[in-house]
């Protein structure tokens, strides 16, 4: 794809998005239960994306305590590493990743697209290429993913393929944040605390009342500067909390705690 190729479908997924967003209030807080589930457990997914594993075999998003559950089996039956065989479909993982990837990008699976934009970025799997990383963050982008778009505002941010340009990197974060992205909320927030401390609030709140604990720590950081009232505090830490509650599971309590030892 070319420079003036990329820059129009850029311009035409902007918007788009503009369009699709415009009704959508910026802080309206995310309501966590509706939040994509782990197939297996079928409790929404963790915060943290070090705790999700996407498998290529069949596409899905899996919790860490579903994988460590399934590990462990394998363990205790002695079966061999290279035959371990994936939670949720049963099947043993690809060991052609791109091709696995690139059959399942085939179907317009987004999480296929990103983990493929992951790969060009790091160079491991495949050539690094921070323009095909971008192409696959759009392509993500068009089929809703909403962390794809805060992505491509980090390319504009940094001036990474196109040129460094603030106010499209703002509008692509806060089109992610509307979709429900709480880590796109956190970076908006950060912006915002020396221009509009106020909005900059409102942001940590959303996220933080979503269960991200980056912007709780934010907003306990803001009320022991005297900035963050008490009661808004009180009343964000309890839906922090209740957000929390709801993703948990003991499964994923195991995982965490085997993990931390290791």
């Amino acid at each position: 794809m070319t420079s003036l190729e990329l820059e129009a479908r850029l311009d035409n997924l902007l918007a788009t998005a503009r369009e699709e967003t415009a009704d959508i209030d910026l802080f309206a807080l995310i309501d966590i239960e509706e939040r994509e589930e782990c197939p297996i457990c079928m409790i929404p997914l963790p915060m943290r994306e070090d705790e999700i594993t996407f498998e290529i075999c069949c596409g899905k998003n899996i919790c860490q305590g579903c994988c460590f559950k399934k590990t462990l089996t394998d363990m205790k039956n002695n079966v061999p590493r290279n035959k371990w065989k994936c939670a949720f479909c049963c099947q043993q993982h690809p060991k052609n990743i791109v091709k696995a990837l690139k059959k399942l990008m085939k179907k317009n699976e987004p999480e296929a697209f990103m983990a493929m934009a992951r790969a060009y970025k790091k160079g491991e799997i495949t050539l690094q290429s921070d323009t095909k990383a971008l192409e696959m963050y759009i392509r993500a982008a068009e089929l809703g993913h909403a962390q794809a778009y805060a992505l491509i505002g980090h390319h504009y941010e940094d001036g990474v393929v196109v040129e460094r340009n603030m106010s499209r990197a703002f509008e692509f974060l806060e089109i992610a944040a509307k979709r429900g992205s709480f880590t796109s909320h956190q970076h908006l927030a950060l912006y915002e605390e020396d221009m509009n401390i106020q909005k900059s609030i409102k942001h940590y709140i959303v996220g933080a009342s979503a269960g991200y604990q980056p912007s709780m720590d934010d907003l306990m950081r803001l009320y022991k500067d005297k900035v963050l009232a008490k009661e808004d505090l009180t009343q964000t830490l309890r839906a922090y909390q209740a957000s929390n509650e709801i993703t948990k599971s003991k499964d994923r309590d195991e995982a965490r705690a085997l993990l931390k030892d290791t």
